[in-house]
């Protein structure tokens, strides 16, 4: 059994080694992290815009307020897709070491000239914002990808003016990018032309239709959250490995779009669409493991060994970061703390998303910034029900985590009068 479970590890060990290893997952991570500055800002302006206060909003009405802030969600949640290709396209062209601005500007280029543009009666050209935000996110991730790789291998083969030695870098690095960008841009007009000669008529249409749609509707299910955020996760962490890294660096792109729809929605003053996203993993997981009620009942602990563990953790925990107590108590390779750390957020993402099926509690319109301790960051994004959830969640992970921490509180004061006899 024990060779088993050994070969079942480092199975596993192996598997997370090559996702955390592989350099398209680590650009998709990187570039979609790079950009929630932007979503922060967003998500800003729309709680400032919706404020449901009858006289704040007529003095919104009266003044030019509500049309900035308007201005604000749309050159940001609507224009998602923009910042992320440039954003996942650098991050590809800076993880092989090559310039990233370059390759960014391209990524953006292509984007630019692949997305539908309507010409008006009056001769103008027209872009919309259908394909600028939450709707061509998966494109924008592929066309980052894509023409961040070939900008790489191009310069990487030489396909490059190379300036003298006495060039300025500046003006080296733009004549570098050039030949590239020319290939890069041949190559994705013909890509266009292709697609505008079927049923599609686009390759936003093509990949919406038959990617992004059908893995949203896969990846925003109960089971297929639980099984990612609230299992998978877990026991990563358990064998010694960032189970959050791992598991969003698949699934981060199915979360973020899912939460796109919903801060476009709420920006709207429509309903909210999606229940899970990367804002509910945030709110209501409050940490790996929901391990904050661990470090709570450390400071309550007689073995001098875990008070002061618990003086260390706690603090970190309320504002959502886990590793001291993941490596401190520890949870890594300890049988006894596993069955928590997996049980404890399985219960409180299943609790989180049946009431939010039920409209117990509100689906999660807002993105606010990580590191916001529990209660703030639920009341910020879905008002004061969902903080008094998180107190609920806490008070379960207590529960849950009580009879193994007592266990090893136990253990440990028998250790320490032993060492003093």
């Amino acid at each position: 059994m024990a060779l088993k479970m050994e070969a079942i590890t480092d199975k596993l060990q192996h598997f997370a080694g090559i996702l955390q290893e592989n350099k398209y997952f680590d650009s998709i991570t990187k570039g979609l992290m790079g950009i929630m500055p932007i979503i922060f800002i967003g998500s800003i302006a729309a709680l400032l815009k919706g404020l449901p206060i009858p006289i704040y909003q007529d003095f919104l009405s009266s003044s030019s307020i509500k049309d900035y802030l308007t201005l604000i969600t749309k050159l940001t949640t609507d224009m998602t897709a923009l910042y992320t290709v440039f954003s996942i396209a650098y991050a590809m062209s800076r993880n092989f070491k090559q310039d990233g601005l370059n390759a960014g500007l391209l990524a953006l280029l292509s984007f630019l000239l692949l997305t539908p543009i309507r010409i008006e009666e009056n001769g103008e050209y027209m872009l919309t914002f259908q394909w600028l935000g939450a709707t061509g996110l998966f494109i924008s991730i592929i066309i980052g990808l894509l023409v961040g790789r070939l900008y790489v291998m191009l310069v990487s083969k030489g396909v490059a003016i190379k300036m003298p030695d006495g060039v300025p870098p500046s003006v080296a690095k733009s004549f570098a990018g050039l030949i590239p960008g020319i290939i890069i841009v041949a190559v994705v007009v013909v890509i266009n032309a292709i697609f505008k000669m079927t049923h599609y008529e686009s390759i936003h249409n093509f990949v919406y239709e038959l990617l992004q749609t059908p893995l949203q509707n896969l990846g925003g299910t109960y089971w297929a959250f639980l099984l990612t955020i609230g299992f998978l996760s877990q026991i990563f962490w358990v064998i010694g490995i960032h189970g959050g890294m791992v598991t969003l660096s698949v699934m981060m792109p199915i979360f973020m779009a899912l939460d796109l729809q919903n801060l476009s929605a709420f920006s709207a003053g429509q309903p909210l669409p999606n229940i899970v996203g990367i804002n509910f993993m945030f709110v209501y997981g409050i940490g790996a493991g929901c391990s904050i009620g661990l470090s709570f009942l450390f400071l309550a602990a007689k073995s001098k060994r875990y008070k002061e563990l618990g003086k260390i953790t706690a603090p970190s925990a309320v504002f959502g970061i886990s590793e001291p107590t993941i490596f401190g108590a520890p949870i890594i390779l300890n049988p006894v703390l596993a069955v928590p750390f997996i049980i404890s957020p399985i219960i409180s993402y299943s609790l989180a998303y049946f009431l939010t099926a039920i409209d117990v509690l509100p689906r999660l319109g807002l993105q606010v910034p990580l590191g916001l301790p529990p209660i703030i960051n639920g009341f910020l994004s879905g008002g004061w029900r969902v903080a008094v959830f998180q107190v609920i969640i806490i008070i379960i992970s207590v529960i849950t985590y009580y009879p193994f921490y007592k266990a090893m509180d136990k253990k440990a004061v028998l250790d320490e009068t032993e060492v003093k006899a």
